[in-house]
């Protein structure tokens, strides 16, 4: 039996859906794919989800899904900003990363085109992004281009003399961000119309788990130096965390949502698949296959998360984290005696272990002994029972039995007191906190 299993090995540029779309989720990617094509804007597109929801996973297949496209002429770059937080300069690490994309990929035309880009930047992030200054684009002064020339082959070192008094100037930025705009304007390979032919498209992955000042100058980046058609860019970030970033470095009086308004063009969800009836939930195959890779899936705690699941198939708790947890929390916890009546606290356990997984506030409140019906609305959504579904009834029921004063509907009542009455002496609202103690508290492998 396993309790962590490897990290699917991805192929970035090559895979793509095919074999790793567990969650069946290429539908949304071939919806991302149109959106880019379609639109020659520069786009920002912002593909929210929380942590632990997949969206590295999903954003590493579609980079390869994307190229496969019949008659693609984009390019796509993938670049985890977590990786290069350590850095000062974001503009720096991003053009690097373009730079040995087109090397990867042979792209010679690219390369010619990104190469003066690379070289400028370096003196961009010293005289704008440190500096604070705002960016001005037009109005070129005489002889810049010659200074820019110039000051292109002294980036080795630090700038001096001439160069730098250059640098300081207001043309000289504007010479410089003329050079790297007319760099990406060239990658795009504009028509006549100018309308562009090829299409750049840059994935930014974990920006949220950056540091608040390096997340927010690359924001600055994307929106003052890659404003081109053609030139589009997808964040893979929890909008909620990132908005504490602002938060983090502006005050909690600023308006984060609002503040990242002015850099996000559109935003997406990841999420589950909404299920109907007919349907089974993507996380509920996830669970499974997680289950017999693991060799617990013949266990009946794990039979009993299946239900769990299905029943709570579009809860928002849901993440592939949480799943995995979920997993190992079942794999870790011994059943309960198979009397008759101890069916329900089976039903009960995995509850708990459910909330562990995706509700720990809940946990909390169970061992303060203040875990009500309330509670357990909140987590676990408990419905009238339907002949269709005998495993929900039950695990519906096994929550009531254990709160039947707090129960006000005359269904319900009529229900327990018909059906249920005989084993109530074994179930009151301290049910829970046992089963915690007994068993979720501790570990063992079954």
């Amino acid at each position: 039996m396993r309790l962590t299993l490897p990290e699917p090995k991805i192929d970035l540029y090559s895979d793509g859906f095919d074999e790793h779309d567990k969650l069946s989720r290429k539908s949304i990617g071939d919806k991302l794919s149109k959106l880019v094509e379609d639109i020659d804007d520069p786009l920002v597109i912002a593909l929210d989800g929380a942590w632990g929801s997949g969206k590295s996973f999903f954003l590493k297949c579609w980079v390869g899904e994307h190229l496969k496209r019949e008659g693609n002429t984009t390019q796509t770059v993938y670049f985890d900003a977590f990786k290069h937080d350590f850095l000062d300069d974001p503009l720096v690490a991003l053009t690097g990363a373009i730079a040995e994309r087109f090397e990867e990929a042979n792209d010679t035309a690219a390369q010619e085109a990104w190469k003066k880009a690379k070289q400028v930047a370096p003196a961009l992030g010293r005289a704008i992004i440190r500096a604070g200054a705002s960016v001005v684009t037009a109005g070129l002064l005489n002889k810049a281009d010659e200074l820019a020339d110039a000051a292109i082959k002294s980036f080795s070192g630090e700038l001096d003399g001439t160069v730098a008094d250059f640098w300081k100037r207001e043309s000289g930025k504007r010479a410089a961000m003329d050079r790297f705009r007319k760099a990406l304007v060239d990658l795009t390979e504009p028509n006549e119309e100018g309308a562009p032919t090829r299409k750049l498209v840059i994935v930014i992955d974990e920006l949220d788990r950056c540091r608040p000042d390096f997340a927010l100058n690359l924001l600055e980046v994307i929106k003052h130096f890659f404003s081109v058609d053609g030139v589009h860019f997808i964040l893979g970030v929890n909008l909620t965390e990132l908005g504490n970033c602002v938060s983090a470095r502006y005050g909690q009086d600023i308006d984060a949502p609002l503040y990242l308004q002015k850099f996000v063009t559109i935003s997406m969800r990841l999420r589950n698949q909404i299920i109907n009836s007919n349907q089974r939930s993507t996380y509920l195959n996830f669970f499974e296959d997680l289950g017999r890779k693991m060799e617990i899936d013949n266990k009946p705690n794990f039979n009993i998360g299946t239900t769990y699941l299905q029943y709570l198939a579009n809860s928002e708790n849901l993440s592939l984290r949480g799943i995995q947890q979920f997993a190992r929390l079942i794999a870790t916890t011994p059943a309960v005696s198979s009397k008759s009546h101890e069916i329900y606290s089976q039903f009960i356990l995995v509850g708990l272990l459910y909330m562990k997984a995706f509700a720990p506030e809940m946990i909390d409140l169970v061992r303060k002994g203040e875990f009500s019906w309330r509670e357990v609305e909140r987590t676990i959504k408990p419905t009238h029972p339907h002949e269709a579904y005998d495993d929900f009834n039950v695990l519906s029921t096994a929550w009531y039995v254990c709160f039947p004063d707090q129960l006000s509907h005359e269904f319900w009542s009529e229900y327990l007191g018909s059906k249920l009455n005989p084993i109530f002496a074994s179930y009151d609202k301290n049910t829970p906190y046992s089963l915690l103690r007994n068993y979720v508290d501790i570990f063992e492998l079954t």
